[in-house]
């Protein structure tokens, strides 16, 4: 039985930007009054934030997904405008052996400028002529890098940010977080709410998590940089009178707000295009194969 899933290359769950603390002339520190009102000083090109992000997906216990994404966000006037993500991804066997897949579970590296993404390693590493090590894929949505398997709340989107805190329910103290004492906020949104504040969502997510509920805890500094975000959903599936309980979480830390990020695209001599390649270019694995 087939199951289609969302197995995304880039698991890399998404952050809340703040700007670093202002200095008043009196020498105390002027803070951001909200998390969305930070996050939108955060965007100042050439800056950015560094994050790490791990994330699983079980298929009713016969196939489990686990990614593993670090890497750097760089900030434009009005959002995200680059990154540089390397990932692994362990499919857990569901893919059989595909030979068309070789190098699925390498790590592969994708650095993207605009809405352009080289790509080097992973399953695309035999692909490519000799002398070359990057793989340009034009058309990129800038805004797939960072929704992974199980990372749909990003919340370096001011428009994903200020819904999902819409939906909060409780907050208390969250504990130390990457050098900062935070405050957790904790709720739940479905996954219908989340994609009418962020419509390009709806192109991201399987149709099987259409009618799903996310839980979610982000923890944000006083600064009200969000310092970590975990996210979760379960949903059903139907197949042939068989149900699948389908299981998905991501956690995602971020730390350096404000620091200096350059992201710059590979050298030309180094990258080859889709004509290039002997054949076409294969797709990730959106079909995970569960047996009869």
């Amino acid at each position: 039985m087939a199951l289609a899933c969302a197995a995304t290359a880039a698991l890399v769950a998404p952050a809340v930007a703040a700007p670093a603390q202002a200095q008043t002339t009196a020498g105390s520190q002027a803070r951001p009054a909200n998390p969305l009102a930070a996050l939108k000083k955060q965007f100042v090109p050439g800056r950015g934030v560094r994050v790490v992000s791990s994330a699983k997906m079980s298929f009713g216990g016969f196939v489990n997904i686990k990614s593993g994404s670090k890497g750097v966000f760089g900030f434009g006037r009005s959002g995200v405008s680059s990154s540089d993500l390397t990932t692994k991804i362990n499919y857990g066997g569901g893919l059989g052996d595909d030979d068309e897949l070789k190098g699925i579970n390498d790590p592969m590296r994708t650095i993207t400028v605009g809405r352009t993404s080289y790509v080097s390693g992973g399953v695309y590493a035999d692909l490519l002529p000799d002398g070359k090590s990057w793989l340009r894929l034009p058309g990129q949505d800038p805004d797939a890098a960072l929704t992974g398997i199980g990372g749909y709340v990003n919340p370096l989107d001011p428009r994903a940010l200020q819904a999902v805190l819409a939906t909060t329910k409780a907050k208390g103290a969250g504990g130390v977080v990457n050098g900062a004492r935070t405050t957790l906020y904790r709720g739940t949104i479905t996954v219908k709410q989340l994609a009418a504040a962020v419509p390009s969502l709806r192109k991201q997510l399987p149709s099987s998590a259409s009618k799903g509920v996310i839980s979610w805890r982000l923890w944000i500094g006083g600064d009200q940089l969000v310092r970590k975000v975990v996210s979760s959903m379960t949903t059903t599936v139907k197949s042939k009178k068989i149900s699948i309980t389908i299981e998905s979480s991501s956690t995602t830390t971020y730390s350096g707000w404000g620091g200096k990020v350059t992201v710059k695209a590979p050298p030309k001599s180094q990258v080859a295009t889709t004509s290039d390649i002997d054949g076409s270019v294969p797709d990730l694995p959106q079909v995970i194969d569960l047996g009869d």
